[in-house]
């Protein structure tokens, strides 16, 4: 039987393995049991959006039509916790895009991924908060625009994609909803500013901010985080999402996303980290008059 117009409209947008198997399968339905099968698909989608948006800024779309799960065969030998690459946003890629991994046995093993599409590498990735990650660069909400002006130890630039991956992941450290969300985040923040400070004496803090998360300590764990939102960089990198205040006015460079009052605040980050306030900004302290000395 032909397909009806909306469930035919919904396979056009989806990876075309399972576009071919959903096809062959509501072929064989009457239009009524269509109709059901398609609500059912989108009720899974309504439940998976439900499950990342917890982690996406104010006005994200989570399209389900641009999410990939992309996986190796067996034979490529990838181990239980999965590659290097975890998720990549291809948002502006005109063809598909090349990945390979080397396996154990040497040999080379390599994946597609299409075109403006959110993809997460192996099962083991595929999480609400890695994927919020991913969908924050596909839809222009991971940090400043390219280009836009900023400062970075007191000296004006102008930004790029470092900047976006970095403030991405202050986002999710944001979002955190639980305790060891926080350890994973403030690491992974921590240490991307270790590396872009090398050879600069501040270095050593993000790296004691690392270190912090290995103590089973939770007020010491949390206080890391606190130290974290309040040190320059990070202050300098929340300030250049802010579109300043004569652009309002005669136009020019504009960020995609506020930060500080469209980011997403996880419930334990909130709670823990700003002290359980209700503001939909990050509290004063936790802006250019809260900034910490880093000697």
């Amino acid at each position: 039987m032909a397909l009806i117009p909306e469930l035919k409209e919904y396979l056009s947008k989806i990876r075309p393995e399972a576009k071919s198997l959903l096809t062959k399968a509501a072929k064989k339905m009457s239009k009524a049991q269509q109709r059901q099968f398609l609500g059912g698909l989108q009720l899974g989608d309504s439940e998976w959006q439900g499950s990342i948006a917890p982690y996406m800024p104010k006005g994200a779309t989570i399209d389900p039509s641009v999410f990939r799960l992309v996986t190796f065969p067996p034979e490529a030998g990838v181990p239980p916790q999965g590659l290097t690459l975890q998720g990549v946003s291809t948002r502006g890629n005109t063809r598909d895009f090349e990945y390979s991994y080397r396996a154990d046995d040497g040999k080379l093993y390599t994946v597609f991924l299409e075109p403006d599409t959110v993809n997460t590498i192996e099962a083991v990735n595929a999480n609400a908060p890695l994927q919020a990650h991913e969908f924050r660069h596909f839809e222009g909400l991971d940090g400043p625009e390219d280009g836009t002006l900023g400062e970075r130890h007191g000296i004006t630039y102008r930004t790029g994609s470092e900047d976006r991956e970095i403030t991405n992941r202050i986002q999710d450290l944001m979002a955190s909803q639980n305790g060891k969300e926080l350890k994973s985040n403030i690491r992974s923040v921590a240490g991307m500013l270790y590396d872009m400070n090398k050879g600069r004496s501040s270095r050593h803090v993000y790296r004691n901010f690392f270190n912090a998360t290995f103590t089973p300590n939770e007020e010491q764990i949390i206080e890391a985080a606190q130290g974290l939102m309040r040190s320059p960089q990070v202050v300098d990198l929340m300030d250049m999402t802010q579109p300043p205040f004569w652009n309002s006015i005669f136009g020019g460079e504009k960020s995609h996303i506020d930060v500080r009052k469209k980011a997403a605040l996880g419930h334990y980050f909130k709670r823990k980290v700003l002290g359980n306030t209700d503001a939909t900004e990050m509290p004063e302290d936790f802006r250019n008059g809260g900034r910490v000395r880093l000697i």
